[in-house]
Protein backbone atom coordinates (compact mmCIF):
# COMPACT_ATOMS: atom_id res chain seq x y z
CA UNK A 1 0.00 0.00 0.00
CA UNK A 2 3.04 2.35 0.87
CA UNK A 3 4.47 2.15 -2.41
CA UNK A 4 1.19 2.27 -4.63
CA UNK A 5 1.32 5.71 -2.40
CA UNK A 6 -2.44 4.47 -0.84
CA UNK A 7 -1.07 4.13 2.75
CA UNK A 8 -2.82 5.89 4.80
CA UNK A 9 -1.65 7.43 8.39
CA UNK A 10 -3.64 5.08 10.41
CA UNK A 11 -2.32 2.31 8.95
CA UNK A 12 1.17 3.24 9.40
CA UNK A 13 0.43 3.38 13.08
CA UNK A 14 -0.80 -0.21 13.24
CA UNK A 15 2.20 -1.71 10.63
CA UNK A 16 4.48 -3.97 12.08
CA UNK A 17 8.39 -3.61 11.13
CA UNK A 18 8.12 -4.15 7.09
CA UNK A 19 12.22 -3.96 6.82
CA UNK A 20 14.26 -6.57 5.19
CA UNK A 21 15.80 -7.01 8.52
CA UNK A 22 12.31 -6.66 10.39
CA UNK A 23 11.12 -10.31 9.01
CA UNK A 24 12.29 -13.09 10.47
CA UNK A 25 12.31 -17.09 8.98
CA UNK A 26 10.98 -19.03 11.89
CA UNK A 27 14.18 -21.79 12.61
CA UNK A 28 11.91 -25.00 11.54
CA UNK A 29 11.33 -23.88 8.23
CA UNK A 30 14.21 -22.31 7.38
CA UNK A 31 16.21 -25.60 8.61
CA UNK A 32 13.29 -27.52 6.31
CA UNK A 33 13.90 -25.05 3.27
CA UNK A 34 17.78 -25.97 3.26
CA UNK A 35 17.32 -29.40 4.07
CA UNK A 36 17.17 -30.26 0.33
CA UNK A 37 19.53 -27.90 -2.08
CA UNK A 38 17.14 -27.81 -4.61
CA UNK A 39 15.00 -26.21 -2.32
CA UNK A 40 17.06 -24.11 -1.27
CA UNK A 41 18.36 -22.52 -3.96
CA UNK A 42 15.10 -22.06 -5.94
CA UNK A 43 13.79 -20.79 -2.77
CA UNK A 44 16.83 -18.08 -3.09
CA UNK A 45 15.76 -17.40 -6.79
CA UNK A 46 12.18 -16.20 -6.45
CA UNK A 47 11.68 -12.71 -5.53
CA UNK A 48 11.93 -11.67 -1.84
CA UNK A 49 8.04 -10.28 -2.24
CA UNK A 50 7.21 -13.97 -3.03
CA UNK A 51 9.53 -15.54 -0.15
CA UNK A 52 8.28 -13.10 2.63
CA UNK A 53 4.54 -13.51 1.76
CA UNK A 54 4.92 -17.73 1.36
CA UNK A 55 6.94 -17.74 4.37
CA UNK A 56 4.71 -15.33 6.53
CA UNK A 57 1.46 -17.17 5.67
CA UNK A 58 2.91 -20.87 6.90
CA UNK A 59 4.34 -18.37 10.39
CA UNK A 60 1.08 -17.22 10.86
CA UNK A 61 -0.03 -21.27 11.52
CA UNK A 62 2.56 -21.73 14.14
CA UNK A 63 0.33 -22.54 16.66
CA UNK A 64 -1.82 -24.86 14.62
CA UNK A 65 0.67 -27.60 13.97
CA UNK A 66 -1.52 -29.53 11.77
CA UNK A 67 -2.05 -26.30 9.29
CA UNK A 68 1.51 -25.10 10.08
CA UNK A 69 3.06 -28.61 8.80
CA UNK A 70 0.55 -28.69 5.69
CA UNK A 71 1.52 -25.43 4.60
CA UNK A 72 5.17 -25.92 5.01
CA UNK A 73 5.08 -29.72 2.99
CA UNK A 74 3.16 -27.48 0.28
CA UNK A 75 5.12 -24.73 -0.07
CA UNK A 76 8.49 -26.68 -0.29
CA UNK A 77 6.81 -29.07 -2.31
CA UNK A 78 6.19 -26.70 -4.83
CA UNK A 79 9.32 -25.17 -4.60
CA UNK A 80 11.00 -27.94 -5.21
CA UNK A 81 9.19 -27.55 -8.65
CA UNK A 82 9.73 -24.39 -9.10
CA UNK A 83 6.31 -23.21 -8.51
CA UNK A 84 5.30 -19.71 -7.41
CA UNK A 85 1.96 -20.13 -6.26
CA UNK A 86 -1.34 -18.13 -4.46
CA UNK A 87 -1.82 -14.13 -4.41
CA UNK A 88 1.37 -12.84 -3.35
CA UNK A 89 2.06 -10.13 -6.03
CA UNK A 90 -1.38 -8.45 -6.09
CA UNK A 91 -2.68 -9.79 -9.43
CA UNK A 92 0.86 -8.29 -11.45
CA UNK A 93 0.67 -5.07 -8.90
CA UNK A 94 3.69 -5.77 -6.60
CA UNK A 95 6.18 -7.64 -9.10
CA UNK A 96 8.67 -4.23 -9.04
CA UNK A 97 8.67 -4.11 -5.32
Amino acid sequence: MEKLGLMTDAGRAVLPDMSPSGFVIDNEIFNALQTDAVVWNNFLSFPQLYRRVGIDTIQIKKKQSELFQSRLQKFIENTKRGIMYGEWNDNGRLLNY
